[in-house]
């Protein structure tokens, strides 16, 4: 059972998308290999473990809340140590990493509580066992496909480029950090690959701008570029949930951004973007929105930045002072925000190693 990056599958009813997969071998099992793969969800981050040689197949998502505390409830079934042979797409390893691993089920021998200890820290999972026969797959993201990192001969040519790139980069990084101000209007303003289509008008001498990506692409991979745009300096990332699941929100400290498809044009990508303070005084719909996202782009702003705007503001009068629609519970999906948080990371250390510190 193999699956390449950009697969879309259906797992009971769960629709995904691999993002990424690391193939790993068990150095206390003779090296007998299994292969996670990255799974992007309207639910947010899952892996899905493939072991043929075991036929063992489970569903997992992250356990923020152990933290070192495993309940009785837990008996371990399995422990070793795992060294990363291959990997594809987006995940943040290293060829012949190890990490230990200590896997546990409950009293039922269905649910999975997964430990991984890496050098840099200890992650946590929660899971489920899974039949093959409930992974489906159900169609391609050709794009996804091509814009993804591979492993074997392609990883090759991505050391070569990532190289490339950083003996570039050890230069521009501390000449970039100085002018970048991690805005998105400024980043859509210089970059080819957005036009400017038109503005709204708002209150309090506010505006958005919307651009147009000239790219066929996905919201998924414009959402991508802009946060890799400004270093991964976003508040919050937010996959609309629905069974589409192509709009997205970026929050950051001075600005609301908004990625999705124009209204029966579903073809092209709009980006609109405005300041925080616009979203505040304005309840204006979005260009070439539909309803439905018109709505959720309210209720996201209303549950990600209004409280803490009401604040910065003032006496400003507000369009959300009696607002009474929905609520967004499901704030910052996990794939984004990681993506944010990995980028930023690759951002200040890149700035660090290129400034002349250490020992």
């Amino acid at each position: 059972m193999d699956y390449r990056v950009g697969t879309k599958l259906r797992i009971r009813d769960l629709e995904c998308k691999v993002i990424g997969f690391i193939e790993y071998a068990n150095m206390n099992d003779g090296y007998k290999r299994w292969k996670e793969y990255r799974l992007q969800t309207n639910k947010g981050e899952f892996w899905l473990s493939v072991d043929d040689v075991y036929k063992e197949y489970s569903m997992s998502f992250p356990a923020n809340d152990i933290r070192g505390n495993i309940g009785p409830e837990w008996h371990k079934v399995d422990e070793g140590k795992q060294k990363v042979m291959s990997y594809g797409g987006y995940v943040d390893v290293d060829p012949g990493e190890t990490a230990g691993f200590v896997e546990f089920e409950d009293a039922s021998e269905e649910k999975t509580l997964s430990v991984e200890i890496w050098e840099d820290g200890t992650e946590y999972s929660y899971g489920y066992y899974i039949e093959p026969t409930e992974i489906v797959v159900t169609g391609f993201d050709e794009i996804a496909a091509k814009r993804s990192n591979g492993s074997g001969a392609g990883a090759k040519v991505f050391v070569a480029l990532f190289i490339a790139f950083w003996l570039f980069g050890a230069f521009a990084s501390t000449i970039g950090s100085l002018f970048n101000s991690h805005s998105i209007k400024k980043f859509l303003d210089k970059s080819s690959l957005y036009t400017y289509v038109t503005s709204i008008t708002g209150q309090e001498k506010q505006k958005a701008d919307v651009y147009e990506y000239t790219v066929n692409d996905t919201t998924d991979n414009v959402a991508m570029n802009i946060i890799n745009g400004i270093d991964g300096y976003t508040e919050s990332v937010t996959q609309k949930d629905d069974v589409s699941n192509d709009t997205i929100a970026i929050l950051t400290k001075k600005e609301y951004c908004l990625i999705y498809h124009p209204e029966g044009m579903e073809d092209k990508v709009y980006v609109q973007i405005s300041s925080r303070k616009y979203a505040y005084t304005s309840d204006n719909e979005p260009y070439r929105s539909s309803s439905s996202n018109t709505r959720w782009y309210h209720s996201h702003y209303y549950s990600t930045g209004y409280t803490a705007d009401s604040s910065s503001f003032g006496n400003t009068p507000s369009a959300y002072k009696t607002y009474s629609g929905d609520t967004i519970h499901n704030v910052g999906n996990g794939y984004f925000d990681s993506y944010s948080n990995s980028v930023r990371q690759s951002s200040i250390n890149s700035r660090s190693s290129s400034s002349g510190g250490g020992k």
